[in-house]
């Protein structure tokens, strides 16, 4: 009888079966201890350097050389001890002492060294924790720190706000390509053209923050550089869910993550530079893990192959996301069930909480009940004088629904594997022998398998949103591509914006590197429903937004979602009310007021030069508000707040020039709530 349940009737285990060797994991990571083996396995092939443009696409990854970072981290600001708190990861070769840390700047700055651990790859790796002095003030504080490495020294810089300060930061997601694209793409594209602009706009004005959205890296190689997991994928299929995770494998995993992270933020300048010079606040996503980490059925997701994958995952993005480790990450201000959740303070009126949307996933859950009860203490405690929250979820909070598809993917998944397997049926699944979008489309919140855990979400910040008078915004990437989702309270009856707590915006950045989906990708998006009634009294739609193309400002007929790469740029306003002007025009906002001393916000706003550097060109469109354009994203008429959340998305022309492609960008005031 456990047979018929266990298998089909050729003798493959149900995709849906549990896991026969590994029946109740205890956690995400969980899998039983592997058996005695004589046998050796194949080294990883060395890594040979490729001449090209681009500096993503080699691997297997370099080993790391003798020094990394420091890498910089924002962990929060502690308002009682008028503190700024973070810390930097460093790195350095065994054979040298531990380097020597200066810092340059007018306030007082205490440390410490803690050693996460000894000889890792030849590697010392430490954590200097930082706490420094937030003064009153509404300027920035600048601080310079000198690296003595023993045989050279290094030098460097990041800022801080004062306590009165108006915070600035950027968000962005998906810093890698994919297996699946083309190298060619991939070179044509570059890895650093966004990134490029993005420290533009740092040096113009510099940033304070920079929010890391999920797929820091992307380790879908792993498959292919590691021989024993490249003979894993094309095992039998009831071998390959059965087969130990063997230590000697965990050793090759490990480390080949531990070279893919030295590989990515110390051998691109780029993403060094940003790491080094802009306090970081980072959430993971599945191709930190591998591709659909968490989106798949018992058999595959319990299997001790998975589990094991994804704890070596897990180890490495705590130590370079987060600067810890299993054992001290609660210590280190990370929290929740089981997963890695964070809730950062940011000055006096703002507030960040970042989820941990992989370590507690299966089919049915995405975080843990007690993780939310978690959460929702936090808010409940921790956000006096709060007047804007964003949520960060690495997966799209509010996306459209595919449910015919979702249905077919399932069928097929719960199907015999000999179905899967048949020709036409083959070429469209993933390494692992599901459909290729099966774990595409159970990763998404608006998924039949976890709406309903969503809405209840919703419904638990609406009510925080409500009992507190604090706005709340959702940050998330992903999709590789962007675009803005709304909640709002339903009916003719609303109130205005600045009063209706069910107002609630999801900005989608995605990606910075990664390829675009194709114009056909967008346009068939375009034709899924948009817009819900989700819980009582509340609407929810992906708003029509970008109504003009980036490289040249012509009109477009999709405005939802553009295939374009992005980034997005965020901060406090200042108080720019006025009403004896026509056009209020800041550093970097345009704003037409009223009469009334409220105001129509635009959604153009400047656009960098031709070669990708800086805003301070003129918008791609002159809207003349006259009869021939009236272009405005909808009449939110009101007064401004003098801690608004402003929103700017940087966009990446697909034409390019000499040296570079123009960014355009696209303007969103989001209100407080009074």
């Amino acid at each position: 009888m456990a047979d018929i349940k266990m298998k089909d009737k050729n003798g493959d285990f149900y995709a849906t079966a549990p896991n026969p060797v590994n029946k109740n994991p205890q956690f995400m990571g969980d899998y039983p201890q592997p058996k005695t083996t004589a046998s050796k396995l194949p080294n990883i092939d060395p890594y040979v350097e490729i001449s090209t443009e681009s500096r993503t696409i080699n691997h297997p990854p370099r080993p790391p050389g003798s020094a990394l970072g420091p890498y910089i981290q924002f962990i929060t600001t502690d308002l009682q001890k008028m503190l700024w708190i973070g810390s930097l990861l460093i790195c350095r070769d065994i054979s040298y002492d531990q380097p020597k840390l200066e810092f340059n700047c007018d306030m007082k700055i205490d440390y410490n060294w803690e050693i996460l651990y000894e000889n890792l790859y030849n590697l010392n790796i430490y954590r200097v924790n930082l706490f420094i002095e937030l003064r009153s003030g509404e300027d920035d504080d600048k601080i310079i720190w000198i690296i003595d490495w023993g045989d050279k020294k290094t030098t460097g810089l990041f800022f801080i706000p004062r306590y009165n300060q108006k915070w600035r930061g950027g968000f962005f997601s998906c810093n890698g390509f994919d297996a699946y694209v083309p190298k060619q793409i991939a070179l044509n594209l570059t890895s650093f053209n966004v990134w490029n602009h993005l420290l533009s706009i740092h040096e113009e004005k510099p940033l304070h923050l920079l929010i890391w959205g999920g797929d820091q890296n992307y380790i879908d190689y792993i498959f292919e550089d590691i021989p024993f997991l490249r003979a894993w994928l094309n095992m039998e299929w009831n071998e390959k869910w059965t087969t130990d995770f063997r230590d000697d494998l965990k050793q090759q995993v490990e480390q080949y993550h531990f070279n893919t992270y030295a590989e990515n933020w110390n051998h691109r300048p780029e993403v060094k530079k940003a790491l080094e010079s802009i306090p970081s606040l980072m959430l993971w996503d599945d191709h930190d893990i591998f591709d659909g980490a968490g989106s798949y059925p018992p058999l595959l997701h319990n299997s001790p192959m998975m589990m094991g994958l994804f704890q070596a995952a897990q180890k490495m993005r705590l130590l370079f996301q987060h600067h810890t480790t299993f054992e001290k990450a609660r210590e280190h201000y990370l929290f929740g069930h089981e997963g890695y959740n964070l809730f950062a303070r940011c000055g006096r009126n703002l507030a960040i909480i970042g989820t941990d949307g992989r370590t507690e996933r299966n089919t049915e859950t995405v975080q843990h009940k007690n993780t939310w009860n978690m959460i929702f203490d936090k808010l409940e405690n921790e956000l006096e004088n709060v007047e804007h929250l964003i949520v960060v979820f690495p997966v799209p909070f509010s996306f459209i629904r595919a449910h015919i598809a979702e249905t077919i993917f399932e069928r097929l998944k719960n199907a015999p594997n000999k179905w899967r397997n048949l020709p036409g049926i083959k070429k469209t699944n993933s390494i692992f022998g599901l459909p290729e979008l099966y774990d595409d489309l159970l990763d998404e919140w608006t998924h039949a398998s976890h709406i309903e855990e969503r809405n209840h979400v919703l419904l638990r910040f609406q009510q925080i949103a409500e009992q507190k008078k604090i706005r709340i915004t959702y940050f998330s990437g992903d999709v590789h591509c962007c675009g803005i989702s709304r909640f709002q309270t339903r009916g003719s009856q609303r109130p205005l914006p600045i009063h209706d707590s069910k107002l609630m915006y999801q900005i989608i950045s995605s990606a910075i590197v990664n390829m675009p989906p194709s114009k056909m990708a967008i346009r068939v998006a375009h034709h899924f429903k948009t817009k819900w009634n989700p819980i009582d009294n509340t609407e929810e739609e992906v708003i029509d937004f970008f109504d003009r193309r980036p490289e040249n400002g012509g009109k477009v007929f999709h405005k939802k979602f553009r295939p374009n790469r992005n980034w997005c740029y965020f901060e406090q306003c200042s108080n720019i009310t006025s009403t004896s002007v026509t056009v209020v025009q800041t550093k970097y906002f345009h704003c037409i007021p009223c009469g009334d001393n409220s105001i129509v916000p635009m959604n153009l706003g400047p656009t960098s030069n031709q070669d990708g550097i800086g805003s301070q060109q003129l918008p791609i469109h002159d809207h003349s508000y006259d009869k021939l354009c009236q272009q405005q994203i909808y009449s939110d008429q009101r007064q401004i707040g003098t801690n608004d959340l402003r929103i700017r998305f940087w966009l990446e022309s697909t034409e390019k020039h000499d040296e570079g492609r123009q960014f355009t960008s696209y303007d969103l005031l989001i209100p407080n709530l009074k």
